[in-house]
């Protein structure tokens, strides 16, 4: 892809939205494009950082290996979000894995490039901060929920909460993580997930998560295929939110 296409791909993420032509040229000549298959590792828990990975189609899961093979979801990253940011800032390994959920296609950005941007756009490391923000909030969140909801109300608020991200998030934009309380009346859901990352998002097993869809299903409030998720009435979704 010629340094022209990359800018004006880079235009349209937050973190670079407010560079000039010559700046984005530049930062454009120091990216590198990766396509990554489905199920592909992009990185390993304790791998060296090296790189900022920038999202510009598909998607990509973060999440932490466990001792016996099982994993913990972190978080679900779009077109638009960025991640591996964490091991530049203190030069340490890599503090969760990453895999691509779909065929997805991502920039490279070397980590002393991205240092040095930052220390030459002051208005980029507000962005940056705004985002490690959400991602802590994002965790404190999934705690709470952890601790405080039982398993049919977490599925219920994760398949809410991504309605709402689809839906305020057109083709290409920055996906905004959301806490949402509803989705649209019929959001249709298309769900790069195993039922086994499913489970782990929201902390259950699968053989649990697969008994709180058949019921949602049953009582037609949503509609299961295979990794497609059709949301028929948020309305009554919301309502199996129990705090």
């Amino acid at each position: 892809m010629p340094d022209a296409a990359i800018a004006e791909r880079l235009r349209r993420l937050p973190l670079f939205a407010r560079l000039s032509d010559e700046e984005l040229a530049d930062l454009a000549a120091r990216i590198r494009l990766r396509p990554y298959r489905r199920s592909e590792v992009i990185f390993r828990k304790d791998d060296p950082g090296t790189h900022l990975y920038l999202v510009l189609e598909g998607a990509v899961k973060i999440s932490l290996p466990g001792e016996f093979g099982q994993e913990a979801l972190v978080a679900i990253m779009r077109p638009g979000d960025f991640f591996g940011e964490l091991a530049l800032f203190d030069r340490s390994p890599r503090s969760a894995s990453a895999v691509a959920l779909d065929d997805s296609r991502a920039a490279l950005l070397a980590g002393d490039d991205f240092l040095g941007f930052l220390e030459r756009h002051p208005t980029a490391v507000r962005v940056v901060l705004e985002t490690l923000a959400r991602t802590i909030r994002r965790l404190s969140d999934r705690v709470e929920h952890l601790t405080f909801l039982d398993v049919p109300s977490r599925v219920a608020k994760y398949l809410l909460d991504l309605a709402q991200a689809n839906a305020a998030v057109p083709a290409g934009a920055a996906a905004v993580p959301a806490a949402a309380a509803a989705a649209p009346a019929a959001a249709v859901l298309e769900l790069s997930l195993t039922q086994d990352e499913l489970a782990a998002f929201v902390g259950a097993s699968r053989v649990s998560v697969n008994r709180v869809l058949g019921d949602l299903e049953r009582r037609e409030i949503v509609a299961v295929r295979r990794r497609r998720i059709a949301i028929k009435d948020a309305d009554r979704l919301a309502k199996e939110i129990r705090y």
